[in-house]
């Protein structure tokens, strides 16, 4: 009689740790699932800008400063408006800091080298009718493939998306565009160079058959 109250015991107190370890299990699943919806919604949009707004901007990649300016909603590079350029690129590229948001914020950063700060060797500048951003580019971090960012006379961090900095990768000739113009003088150019080669083939023939 006392074995078989000791083997339902034994099975009673079996079925209360299974149970606990099944609500356990469900409570960490629910905390996990709260905690990654909370670090997709915690973006935050750091600048309220709108793209349409920015009449310029300029910022730097590999070492050349690129400034760009709009007039009558087309823009030209400030240097040179002659120059074609790929309008939905550029459109693109002001898009990933106007509005510009951040995956998350950094306060009270006392030592603004160890994120590549201190002195950036990259920046992105625009300008609207009534102010002028610049944002300070820091160091990539290669585990989470996020940028970190900044503003000047500001003790905050932004951490932000890669695509946030890269987006600006460009060099001059990856944003201008061929004209029909110069489509048509090079294609004019190759058929006079096809025919030149032809002619002397075939004159170089004809001397031969003689």
């Amino acid at each position: 009689m006392k074995k078989k109250q000791r083997q339902t015991i034994g099975m009673l107190l079996a079925l209360v740790v299974l149970a606990a370890a099944f609500l356990g299990i469900r409570q960490y699943n629910k905390n996990a699932s709260s905690a990654t919806s909370t670090i997709e919604d915690t973006q935050e949009t750091v600048l309220d800008v709108n793209s349409d707004d920015i009449i310029s901007f300029r910022y730097v990649y590999e070492g050349e400063t690129y400034a760009f300016e709009k007039e009558d909603d087309t823009w030209y590079y400030a240097d040179d408006h002659s120059l074609n350029l790929n309008q939905d690129r550029i459109k693109a590229m002001i898009l990933k800091v106007a509005p510009l948001k951040a995956d998350q914020v950094i306060e009270n950063v006392t030592d603004m080298s160890q994120y590549g700060l201190a002195d950036p060797e990259r920046t992105i500048q625009y300008e609207t009718a009534d102010r002028s951003v610049i944002i300070n580019v820091g160091n990539l971090n290669s585990m989470t493939s996020q940028y970190y960012i900044a503003f000047p006379s500001e003790m905050k961090v932004y951490v932000v998306a890669t695509n946030v900095v890269t987006g600006f990768n460009y060099t001059l000739d990856d944003l201008v565009e061929e004209t029909t113009e110069e489509t048509e003088s090079t294609e004019a150019a190759e058929t006079a160079e096809t025919e030149t080669t032809e002619a002397v083939e075939t004159e170089t023939a004809a001397t031969e058959a003689d």
